[in-house]
C-alpha cells in the first residue's frame, strides 16, 4: 500500500505562505498541499529534524500545532495535532469534495424526527431465555 493510500483527509495542492517556529528558531516556508489532518511544506536548507513539534501560522487562522513525520529532497510531512475544521479550509479556499455520491447526508441524533404514532408504540420483542424450547421445535416463545 502507498503513502497515497494511507492518507486520512482529502489534500488541496496549494502555494500558501506559512511563518514556522520550532525551538526558538523561526522560518518562512511554503506549503505546497494541505488537508485538514496534516501538509506538505518546503523545509529549511539545513533541514528539519525528524518527530519535533513546530508551529505554523498561515494567513487569517490560529496557529496550527503540527509534528514533523517525514521529510524527503528538500520537503517535509506534517501532521497536525488537531485537525483543521473544514470551515478554516473553505476560509483558505478549499471546498472538501462531496462523499455523499448525490445523497442527501445521513441525519444527526439531534436531527432525526421523534417517533409518533404506531412506530412509537412498538414493542421490542425477544426470546425468553429461560423458557427456550428444545432446538426441535419450531416455535418460539415470545413475551
Amino acid at each position: 500500500m502507498g503513502l497515497v493510500d494511507q492518507r486520512a483527509a482529502f489534500r488541496f495542492p496549494t502555494d500558501l505562505r506559512a511563518d514556522c517556529r520550532m525551538a526558538g528558531r523561526s522560518w518562512e516556508s511554503r506549503l505546497c498541499n494541505i488537508s485538514t489532518t496534516g501538509c506538505m511544506m518546503i523545509c529549511p536548507e539545513d533541514g528539519l529534524p525528524d518527530g519535533w513539534m513546530l508551529r505554523l501560522r498561515v494567513r487569517t487562522l490560529p496557529a496550527i500545532d503540527a509534528e514533523i513525520v517525514w521529510q524527503h529532497r528538500g520537503h517535509a510531512g506534517l501532521k497536525f495535532l488537531v485537525p483543521l475544521r473544514s470551515d478554516s479550509m473553505e476560509h483558505l479556499g478549499f471546498h472538501l469534495p462531496d462523499t455523499t455520491h448525490g445523497r442527501p447526508p445521513p441525519l444527526r441524533p439531534h436531527q432525526l424526527p421523534e417517533p409518533a404514532g404506531l412506530h412509537a408504540q412498538l414493542v421490542k420483542r425477544g426470546v425468553v431465555p429461560e423458557t427456550l424450547p428444545d432446538s426441535s421445535s419450531p416455535k418460539a416463545l415470545v413475551r
